[in-house]
């Protein structure tokens, strides 16, 4: 999944700081040397500049839910431009005030892996053979442009959709959104999809092989190019590699920084069941290269980029025959066991509930958001007899990207697409701008589906009796009887 990071709390001396300093540090460069000091306990020492003199130190403290990042930094010397040290004193976890304005720093950063296995995708860390590196929350923010040296354990190798100079050293043009994964055991594959050179990074011993990791990352992607009709990149990297930290089988997280998808997971000893548990969260990861990490759009629109995605991706693992329709009907199902255990909480909007996301709204975006997914793709398919689906809002948007570059607002610009592909017949305000609870029998009834109920579960099974236009419909979705 991507991960939006929660603002850290300010004090107000800050805050003004802030505002007074942000239009001097909003273009400025980074210079970094990132150096692992220790595997035992995991240290790093980062010591560089930053353009602009300033007086704010800030770190991240928080993302994706996860607090405290800013106890992790120690140590902390700040010097002027002519290398003079200048006195700092701290204000908040990840927040320091120089004395003076400084340019110079140097500090330790404690990069123990995350207790909760899930949560290193989404923070840097090292463990003994390998580690993640995000200059997001190990170099001062704001971040922008960043020019990044490594010195790492001798044999350890880097994998980066953006390549080194001579000199070791990666120019990040987004430096927050950027990604290192490195380690002493990292294998590449490197495949051309229509133009755009994707890497497939491998690390650890697993049941399948790197090749099969590659193939299977590979064919996810070509079927995404197909649904948008363009790449979202030059280069993209796609890592696998195990968590750092005890894990069973059935665990995986990820997180989709920039260009690069970073896939974290359990080993399951049978490469069947290895392959399958990889398919379909990559296939969901890995669609947010184009959306929304692809797309100028800004706000908070999850409801659209991760539950709309979580059926895109259901409808990709089809068409490459990972799954069968009844698995569609089946995941579905489970979805709306999920829904209607949040029932009580779905008392906003999608819109509203994205804006709260790490409020506790994170599920509901994610179990909501794909039904209404489902709902959207059906009754458009139905009502333009098959002509149009879900999929041409993707190439609508990223037309729209190409030809209107500037940053929009992402509700406004989804939602228009939506109601263009839809033909504004009210869907959007009903499900997403609306606050109508989603009663999955009545809804699917009119496509030739039947919800039934088993006990405590639900089941989605096609109706007896079917018109030929809801058979043509369910055909369009793998239905073959």
């Amino acid at each position: 999944m991507r991960a939006r990071n929660t603002l850290p709390g300010y004090s107000v001396t800050l805050i003004l700081l802030l505002l007074m300093t942000a239009a001097a540090t909003r273009a400025q460069t980074t210079q970094a040397r990132i150096s692992v000091v220790s595997l035992s306990p995991p240290r790093v020492r980062i010591e560089g500049t930053r353009d602009a003199p300033t007086k704010v130190w800030s770190f991240r403290n928080a993302y994706a839910g996860i607090i405290g990042l800013g106890e992790r930094i120690e140590n902390l010397s700040l010097a002027d431009e002519r290398g003079a040290v200048v006195a700092a004193r701290k204000l908040a976890p990840g927040e320091y005030e120089s004395a003076t304005d400084a340019v110079k720093f140097s500090y330790d950063v404690k990069l123990d892996p995350p207790t909760s296995a899930t949560d290193a995708a989404h923070v840097s860390w090292l463990a003994e053979t390998r580690g993640a590196l995000m200059p997001g929350d190990l170099l001062p923010l704001p971040l922008t442009h960043a020019r990044v040296g490594f010195k790492l354990p001798d044999g350890w190798k880097i994998a980066s959709p953006v390549k080194s100079d001579a000199a070791g050293v990666f120019d990040f043009a987004d430096a927050e959104s950027s990604l290192v994964f490195a380690g002493q055991d990292v294998r590449e594959r490197v495949a051309n999809v229509r133009g755009m050179e994707l890497r497939v990074a491998v690390a650890g011993d697993w049941a399948f092989t790197d090749q099969e990791v590659a193939e299977t990352v590979t064919a996810i992607v070509k079927e995404h190019a197909k649904t948008f009709g363009a790449m979202p990149s030059k280069t993209a990297l796609v890592v696998v590699a195990p968590f750092p930290r005890q894990a069973s089988a059935s665990q995986w997280a990820a997180e989709t920084r920039g260009a690069i998808v970073l896939y974290l997971a359990g080993r399951a000893p049978s490469k069947l069941s290895a392959l399958a548990r990889l398919s379909s969260p990559l296939a969901h990861e890995s669609f947010h290269l184009w959306v929304p990490n692809g797309l100028s759009l800004t706000g908070d629109y999850a409801w659209f980029y991760e539950g709309f995605t979580n059926y895109q991706a259901l409808r990709v693992s089809q068409r490459l025959g990972n799954l069968s329709f009844d698995d569609y009907l089946d995941a579905l199902a489970h979805t709306y066991d999920g829904y209607e255990l949040l029932k009580p909480q779905d008392t906003v909007s999608l819109l509203e509930a994205s804006a709260r996301r790490w409020s506790g709204a994170d599920a509901l975006i994610y179990s909501k958001g794909m039904l209404v997914a489902a709902l959207y793709d059906l009754s458009v398919r139905k009502s333009t007899g098959g002509r149009r689906s879900l999929e041409d809002v993707y190439r609508v948007l990223f037309r729209r990207a190409q030809t209107q570059p500037h940053e929009r607002d992402g509700n406004a610009s989804v939602l228009s697409a939506l109601d263009e592909v839809s033909g504004a017949n009210g869907f959007t305000s009903r499900f997403i701008k609306g606050v109508e609870k989603i009663d999955l029998g009545a809804e699917l009834t009119p496509f030739g589906l039947r919800v039934e109920r088993v006990g405590s579960r639900n089941r989605i099974v096609v109706s007896t009796s079917l018109s030929s236009s809801q058979r043509d419909l369910l055909r369009q979705i793998g239905y073959n009887n």
